[in-house]
């Protein structure tokens, strides 16, 4: 399965995972950094889930455009998310701010 994350108003790539790079949890994408845009920028702005931990979000650098808090990464999540540890989470399917491409 292909994953792709694409921001909605530049159509840039956000995420291209292949087969295991990606996966869904809690309905939402957690794509291994290897996968992911080196224009997406970790950030102070952080958000602590009562189950998983704290995260830090991530913005969309590429020149004059700036989308903020585009993805999320727990560094260092509570026991039993250790499978999202270091992932780039993005919300699934058609947000806001980004869509999702899924093959298989």
């Amino acid at each position: 399965m292909r994953v792709r994350i694409i921001e909605k108003t530049t159509g840039a790539v956000l995420a291209d995972a292949a087969d295991g790079q990606a996966q869904k949890v809690e309905g939402n994408w957690y794509v291994d950094p290897a996968a992911v845009s080196s224009k997406l920028a970790l950030t102070q702005h952080d958000y602590t889930c009562p189950y998983k931990g704290t995260c830090h979000y991530a913005d969309y650098v590429d020149g004059m455009t700036k989308v903020p808090d585009i993805a999320w990464v727990y560094g260092e999540p509570k026991s039993g998310w250790e499978h999202i540890k270091g992932r780039y989470g993005f919300y699934a399917g058609d947000t806001r701010k980004t869509r999702d491409e899924v093959t298989e």
